[in-house]
């Protein structure tokens, strides 16, 4: 558990909830000793955030790292950085603060309500603060969310990126009518291990509701634009690259993460055919695409 004067103090803590999102071990604990048989061993991997439910700490001497100026802000106080679901001009008290320190590995979570909420827990916590977070974690861990489609059809792993109203989701019920399966339709999480690029769905879907947690080697990259026909544009280099940037989550106001970023896509695109998709809305793009394989 962090202190604010940024020591640790030893952990035996309860565990509340442990989940797993893209193969990243996360442990939510209360701040309260536990019990023995409510012990579990860490493991390296493992990022623990301790949970204090009915209070925001006041924190003074913010530094602006990013704020939406809407939804969330991330700013730097000390050795600390801090998560908030409110932009740093609000007046108002958040409701979720998240204080962590620079590498990551976990650190305390702030509730303004009370009260236990576990669809909220198993959410971590919200939107946008949820992904806001996992795009931090990710970013030091080869990893990135992009705004994509993610299929499974009969082994082969297609990743359909694109920004709102390119089709995603209309991809996803397509492919799901015809039997793939959909890990989603909105935000695909993208990891690489071993030289292999993985994609995982997530739980925030967009319109197309039906998701899958799980996870498999992506074959193809599709870049998604609407056309007059079906018709598919190879795309290498850094035009590859800055199509597949613009669909993406980095964290751009980090020179580090974004240098993570731009170098697992240049990999990954390097790696993987990828093509501009020009589709019709109709099931033929489907059997377009299968064609690739055949």
């Amino acid at each position: 558990m962090l202190n604010a004067n940024g020591s640790s103090t030893p952990d035996k803590s309860e565990v509340i909830l442990s989940l797993k999102i893209a193969d990243l071990p996360i442990v939510l604990k209360s701040p309260e000793p536990s019990s023995d048989d409510k012990k579990v061993k860490d493991n390296p991997q493992q990022i623990t955030f301790h949970v204090h439910r009915g209070f925001i700490p006041k924190i003074g001497n913010k530094e602006k790292v990013f704020d939406s100026g809407s939804a969330w802000s991330l700013f730097r106080s000390g050795s600390r950085y801090f998560l908030q679901d409110d932009n740093l001009a609000s007046h108002l008290i958040p409701e979720t603060l998240i204080m962590f320190a620079r590498d990551l590995q976990g650190g305390d979570i702030f509730l303004r309500d009370p009260d236990y909420n576990e669809s909220l827990y198993t959410d971590l916590f919200g939107h946008p603060v949820n992904q806001i977070l996992l795009i931090l974690l990710l970013s030091s861990r080869k990893g990135i969310v992009v705004h994509a489609c993610g299929i499974e059809d009969d082994g082969r792993g297609y990743l359909f990126a694109g920004n709102s109203t390119n089709g995603k989701s209309t991809l996803a019920k397509l492919w799901h009518d015809r039997g793939a399966t959909v890990l989603n339709d909105d935000r695909i999480i993208i990891r690489e291990r071993d030289g292999v690029f993985w994609m995982y769905g997530t739980p925030w879907h967009g319109t197309f509701e039906v998701t899958s947690q799980k996870a498999l080697p992506v074959d193809k990259i599709f870049l998604l634009r609407h056309g007059k026909e079906n018709l598919l544009i190879p795309k290498t280099g850094s035009e590859a690259i800055s199509m597949l940037l613009t669909r993406s989550f980095p964290t751009f106001w980090d020179r580090a993460g974004m240098e993570q970023a731009l170098g697992l896509m240049d990999r990954m695109t390097g790696a993987l055919p990828c093509y501009e998709l020009h589709f019709l809305p109709d099931g033929e793009v489907i059997d377009f695409i299968r064609g690739l394989d055949q």
